[in-house]
């Protein structure tokens, strides 16, 4: 059908077959997302049960009609179904290694496994790339274009992605409004409509297909839009030359810790340093005379491109002075990727400076090398050959085996959640380590770590036997806690909230014996510093929770005397209220901490004044 290139009058005198061709593409993409979506829909059913099924048909049927849409039109039709199954292997390989990596064994059963972001983000700018290279590869029959066919390719195909979405954005923006102009008048079908996923998907998909088509072509559309946008953005380079020139100007004349303190220094001088890439290239565009004759772009430009190896080397020394305290985690792995990329651009653009043919010439090279570049870390860190959370593991327990960071001071959580199955795997070890320094509040830390369900319960690590020793007073003088309050997991101080004295700066605990009642055991009253709790063992000889205090027990005096057992056991002056089976106490109206000039030293739990 579509036989021959179509560029310009040739798409023209296509259009209709292209249009077509776009079309059912698009309903074919929408039948294939409303399937996806209606087996992850409660209750699941296949695929959306099998990850290693779901994962990589769901990024298959993302990205590949995206291709077909972009490539119709430009390509003949054998040489874009090749590079479409291509993609599709590529990309659903990566979606099921998104699977196998995960420990999918440990997820809600009421959830159904998401490629993650990231890896989103990095195949919608890798098929983008990709795309660009096929495509002008196919046109000009060569296996390296000419730099101003990539450039056009490629913001060509940049700008019609930004307008298709802004016009897809628009088109539901009038469906809304419609139907809320019909809810106006009591017709609530158009809303009811528009809500269905039956609808929603061709709706966006075809959508999407007519923005792209009618920007295809309109190639005098899309040209006037770049020069415009490039024009503007290309006088910002200038400003960014000279902001840039100040900062690495001011940077042999003083200290380099505050930058280093900020714990962002690598994202940030990262960013600069991409921005300025952008800017450079949208002064010098596809290199031509009329694009390079501005003195002030071309200063700029100049300067910057020197520019980019200071910052890239600073970003460098940021990590790594990052990874040599803290070793490697996911974030400085995918940094250190990030890196190696700007690493090209500023080699290559510095280059550029040095007695090229014209103005920045070379950089056409470095573009082309970069983006190739840019394809192959892809495929390492989203790929089992150099996956971050595998190499994160690695390391961190390398780190703890030979001594590197004390145990306290190991990021376990980081293991559950970044770790991936590596992470897991590494803490089921750990969780059985009998043997070794600080084996014991290893393993109770690994389980601890094994048991979370929330990454942010890693604010709160287990107490452990020395934590009890050195964070907790017990009274009288000789007695000891039972075992179980040394249990990191199921022991009853950490079935509830934990208690406060067992985080950074905080006052110790007091636990004191005493009975409640003669001739039974001793129950435990637990003193913090915001709470008071009572302890007491079952028939069955385990310990929970029975009881807590109320009333003014947080005051210096009475926190004193109930650490010191100066108190008196008194019944409650008020008979319970039974409601059904619930207990109802009536307390006395809580009173404000008497003023005692003769109070004694705030105790263990620390008081109010």
């Amino acid at each position: 059908m579509l036989d021959e290139t179509m560029t310009g009058d040739a798409a023209r005198s296509g259009a209709t077959p292209v249009f077509v061709a776009r079309l059912l593409t698009a309903v074919v993409q929408a039948v294939a997302l409303y399937l996806l979506t209606e087996s992850a829909t409660k209750p699941f059913a296949w695929p959306a049960t099998d990850p290693y099924v779901f994962a990589p048909l769901l990024i298959v049927a993302v990205y590949v009609p995206l291709l077909l849409l972009l490539g119709l039109g430009q390509m003949r039709v054998r040489p874009l179904a090749c590079w479409a199954a291509i993609a599709t292997v590529v990309v659903a390989g990566l979606g099921y290694h998104a699977a196998e990596r995960e420990q999918l064994g440990s997820m809600p059963a009421a959830s159904v496994f998401l490629p993650p972001f990231r890896l989103w983000f990095a195949l919608s700018a890798g098929i983008f790339i990709g795309h660009v290279l096929v495509v002008d590869s196919l046109i000009e029959r060569r296996c390296v274009p000419p730099y101003p066919r990539h450039f056009d390719t490629a913001w060509k195909q940049g700008l019609q992605a930004v307008l298709a979405a802004v016009f897809v954005s628009v088109f539901w923006g009038v469906l809304h409004l419609g139907a809320g102009l019909f809810k106006l008048v009591d017709i609530g079908f158009f809303q009811t409509l528009i809500g269905h996923s039956w609808f929603a998907y061709p709706a966006t998909t075809l959508a999407l297909a007519v923005s792209l088509h009618v920007t295809d072509v309109q190639p005098s559309l899309i040209r006037g839009v770049r020069s415009v946008a490039l024009t503007l953005f290309s006088w910002l380079l200038p400003l960014l030359a000279v902001i840039l020139l100040g900062f690495l100007g001011s940077l042999p004349f003083i200290s380099l810790a505050p930058l280093w303190r900020t714990h962002f220094a690598t994202t940030l001088l990262l960013f600069a340093a991409a921005l300025l890439v952008f800017l450079i290239n949208s002064a010098y565009q596809d290199g031509a005379a009329e694009q390079t004759r501005s003195r002030i772009k071309r200063v700029g430009g100049t300067v910057g491109a020197v520019e980019l190896v200071p910052l890239v080397g600073l970003a460098a020394w940021a990590l790594g002075l990052r990874v040599r305290q803290y070793g490697w985690t996911v974030e400085r792995i995918l940094a250190a990727g990030s890196i190696v990329l700007a690493a090209c651009y500023a080699i290559g653009y510095a280059s550029a400076t040095v007695r090229a043919p014209a103005w920045l010439k070379r950089i056409e090279f470095t573009n082309l090398v970069a983006a190739y570049a840019f394809l192959a870390l892809i495929l390492l860190l989203f790929s089992p050959i150099a996956d971050p959370a595998r190499l994160m593991v690695t390391d961190q327990m390398a780190r703890l085996r030979s001594g590197g960071v004390a145990a306290e001071k190991f990021d376990f959580a980081a293991l559950k959640f970044d770790g991936a199955r590596w992470g897991a795997a590494a803490l089921t070890e750990l969780k059985q380590l009998k043997e070794g320094p600080d084996a014991a509040a290893i393993s109770a830390k690994a389980a601890w770590a094994l048991a979370l369900t929330n990454r942010y319960q890693a604010d709160a690590p287990p107490p452990t036997v020395t934590d009890f020793a050195e964070r907790v007073v017990v009274l009288p003088e000789g007695r000891k806690l039972p075992a179980a309050f040394y249990d990191a997991n199921n022991g009853p101080l950490t079935k509830g909230a934990r208690p406060v004295c067992f985080q950074p700066a905080q006052q110790k605990c007091v636990a004191r014996f005493i009975n409640l009642r003669p001739g039974e055991a001793d129950a435990i009253l637990f003193l913090d510093r915001y709470s008071g709790r009572l302890f007491e063992q079952d028939g069955d000889g385990q310990w929970h929770q029975s009881g807590y205090l109320a009333g003014a027990f947080q005051c210096a005096r009475v926190a004193h005397d109930l650490e010191q057992g100066e108190f008196s056991l008194e019944a409650h002056g008020w008979p319970d209220l039974v409601a059904g089976d619930q207990r109802v106490a009536v307390m006395p109206m809580a009173t404000q901490c008497p003023a005692n000039p003769a109070a004694p030293k705030a105790p263990a739990i620390g008081s109010k004044p």
